[in-house]
């Protein structure tokens, strides 16, 4: 079983019950689909999925391909590329991004440590996930803020 982590860049589901983890020193498969991944993160750090996507829902009211805080001290953030109900779904850290590159229909993502993929999702979905990684970011560090002061 394998948790997300601080060196986590993506989850890439390939079918049902396949996924490919990417990280900042490798890439390997897992015989797990990408939701369970997820879900079991969440558990790890004292969560579920679903409780996830509630939280976010709750704080910034995104209801569909909800970005999730897989961990919130850390403020380890993913998003989805396709529904969250999905069993084969994309997840990219938002922490890990640098940037995103238009290819046509496709979009490379780059990662700060200068590894980069291709996708076949839209720029456009790409950045509009992104802008809701950073609402959710903006709206977490508030609260962190009120409750210092």
């Amino acid at each position: 079983m394998y948790e997300i982590d601080l060196s986590t860049l993506a989850i890439i589901g390939l079918s049902d019950n396949e996924t490919k983890v990417i990280t900042l020193d490798k890439d390997f498969i897992i015989k797990e689909n990408s939701k369970k991944i997820i879900d079991n993160s969440c558990h790890y750090f004292g969560s579920s999925l679903s409780d996830r996507i509630k939280a976010t829902n709750r704080l910034v009211n995104m209801a569909s391909k909800t970005p999730i805080i897989i961990e919130e001290s850390r403020n380890i953030i993913f998003f989805p590329l396709r529904s969250t109900r999905e069993k084969n779904n994309m997840w990219i850290s938002f922490n890990h991004l640098d940037k995103y590159i238009k290819d046509g229909h496709r979009t490379i993502l780059k990662f700060k440590n200068g590894k980069q993929i291709v996708i076949d999702f839209s720029y456009y979905m790409v950045d509009n996930q992104v802008t809701r990684c950073i609402i959710l970011d903006y709206e977490i560090n508030n609260r962190r803020k009120s409750l210092e002061n």
